[in-house]
């Protein structure tokens, strides 16, 4: 099974519960907030959604370390732009099999 690993964008800390809450119903992709967005912090919390969800560590580890590696622009750029961000904000990230995200998208057109 492959997952992906997606940076949503900045959002709130009420945004972010939402998310989070919704997650915890193990449909869907698991989120988390980040500020700053650093590489441990990703791959602890990537590890520790696995663990709870039952995936294969090692591939999420995988995925993880190769979105950091190929997404190394992109990720720069998150950073920079979470420090114009007011305090509170924080750098959403998604993560999950494809399946996950296509319940999360059919939940949202249902909405």
């Amino acid at each position: 099974m492959a997952y992906l690993l997606q940076l949503c964008g900045v959002s709130d800390p009420l945004q972010l519960f939402y998310l989070e809450q919704r997650s915890l119903e193990l449909v869907g992709p698991a989120f988390a907030g980040f500020r700053p967005l650093q590489l441990d912090d990703l791959l602890a919390w990537a590890l520790d959604a696995a663990r709870q969800r039952c995936w294969d560590l090692e591939l999420i580890q995988h995925t993880v370390m190769e979105a950091w590696l190929e997404r190394a622009e992109a990720i720069r750029q998150w950073q920079l732009r979470l420090r114009d961000e007011p305090g509170d904000r924080v750098l959403v990230a998604g993560l999950g099999s494809q399946r996950d995200w296509e319940r999360r998208c059919e939940a949202m057109l249902r909405a």
